[in-house]
């Protein structure tokens, strides 16, 4: 016996593990089913545009946005190196006043933090002052991932087949056939104009 569904079934499932061994009756094998992703052609044209591989679309939509602007520029927009630089400046100032008096040394760990708080501080509100040039990219991350992540979840979860099947007819059901690898438990992009 199996029961073939998605992630959630899946995991309902899986929290009646117990029950069946109570009731003695034998657990069914548990089989995730294949998903899918279905793209249209502004969206596959979205994709190419913003140079997104498959991987990229199941990324956070800020973390897409982020990269993109960090990919795009041309201005620096981390301070990593100048953070390192300030830890090693701090460490030598540790020693010095350490050997001054040791009780110098929580007061300038605590120098050192604040420092480092206010560098990622600034950081921050650089990529933000940066995000403003990238106003059309956004807009087009957004307008992607709310077409394939409809209210951040996959479409399966939120949107219905019937529009889909008035638009393919049958078609659509053959191309999910066709494309749905029997157990091989993928998900999949399938696009479709």
């Amino acid at each position: 016996i199996a029961f073939i569904g998605g992630g959630g079934e899946i995991a309902y499932w899986l929290e009646l593990k117990k029950v069946f061994e109570a009731v003695n009756v034998p657990y069914p094998m548990l089989v995730l089913r294949n998903s899918f992703l279905l793209a249209g052609i502004d969206s596959t044209e979205l994709i190419s545009k913003l140079n997104f591989s498959t991987q990229n679309l199941f990324l956070p939509q800020q973390t897409l946005i982020n990269n993109t602007v960090k990919n795009e520029t041309a201005l620096q927009l981390s301070l990593k190196i100048q953070i390192e630089e300030l830890d090693r400046l701090y460490q030598k100032i540790k020693i010095i006043s350490s050997a001054i008096d040791v009780s110098l040394t929580k007061h300038t760990d605590a120098l050192h933090k604040n420092a480092t708080n206010k560098l990622i501080t600034l950081q921050k509100k650089m990529l933000r002052a940066e995000k403003k040039k990238f106003d059309a990219q956004i807009r087009q991350i957004q307008k992607l991932k709310n077409q394939l992540f409809p209210t951040n979840n996959l479409q399966e979860r939120v949107e219905n087949f019937l529009p889909y099947y008035a638009k393919w007819g049958g078609a659509i059901v053959d191309e999910l056939y066709t494309s749905s690898l029997a157990l091989e438990q993928k998900f999949s992009i399938l696009l479709v104009n």
